[in-house]
Parts: structure tokens; C-alpha cells; sequence
């Protein structure tokens, strides 16, 4: 199976739209047999599709993606496991173990998804002015 990482330095990217590197990795089993660094454009989605696409990747793990972006990888038959945060290979390690994630989660994120909500104030902050003295 080949894993897809968006990277900066030896972090996965925070934010996929500021993402300029993936690492491409070929697994067998959870034993990585090689790994690609690739440039690309976030900002030309329908290329990195097609990138994926070549290098047949099944699993892209990133950071921050919007739902728009995540429904398009995932109508490619390419899971998506995005709002991650953390060394690149500590996040595909425990990825490939099998193991629980949400300790990579970024924080605040739950559902691995986009946190945003179109009823903003459910989750709206309300200061009083005591609380800033």
C-alpha cells in the first residue's frame, strides 16, 4: 500500500493549502519498503490528485484540509486522515501499527475533518470585561 504524508521538514504540514512537500511511501504489511520526497503545488489540487493517482496511493495523512478537497480525494478512492500533527515518522508509525491516532490529533480536533461550523456561535467564546483585568 502506498501512504501519502504532506511534510515540512520532518513535520507533517500544518496546513495543506501551505504544503509544498509529500513523502510518498511504499508499504508492505506495516514495513515501509521506500520513500519518495516529492514537491508539489497545493494550490494545483487537480495535479496533486493526479499525483496520487500515479504513484497509486490508498491513505493521504495531512494536516489541516477542508471538507471541498477531502469529498474530491476520497470520491478517488483515496482515504484521507487529515487535522494531524507531529513527526512525520511517529505519525505513519503508529498509522501502520494500527494504533489509536488521536494523540496526533492537532488540538481542538476531534473528528479529523474540518472543525469549522456554519453556527459560529455555539462554540463562541463570551468575555466579560472583569476577565480581562
Amino acid at each position: 500500500m502506498n501512504i501519502a504524508i504532506t511534510v515540512w521538514k520532518n513535520r507533517i504540514s500544518p496546513v495543506f493549502d501551505s504544503a509544498q512537500a509529500i513523502l510518498i511511501v511504499q508499504t508492505q504489511g506495516a514495513e515501509i519498503v521506500d520513500a519518495v520526497l516529492n514537491g508539489f503545488q497545493a494550490t494545483m489540487f487537480h495535479q496533486f490528485i493526479n499525483l496520487l493517482q500515479e504513484q497509486k496511493v490508498h491513505v493521504l495523512i495531512c494536516g489541516a484540509l477542508c471538507e471541498g478537497p477531502v469529498t474530491m480525494l476520497e470520491n478517488q478512492d483515496i482515504e484521507v486522515i487529515s487535522f494531524m500533527t507531529g513527526e512525520a515518522d511517529k505519525v505513519l508509525e503508529c498509522y501502520l501499527q494500527g494504533k489509536d491516532m488521536t494523540a496526533f490529533s492537532m488540538p481542538g480536533c476531534r473528528r479529523r475533518r474540518c472543525c469549522q461550523s456554519k453556527d459560529a456561535t455555539s462554540t463562541e467564546v463570551v468575555w466579560k470585561m472583569a476577565d480581562l483585568k
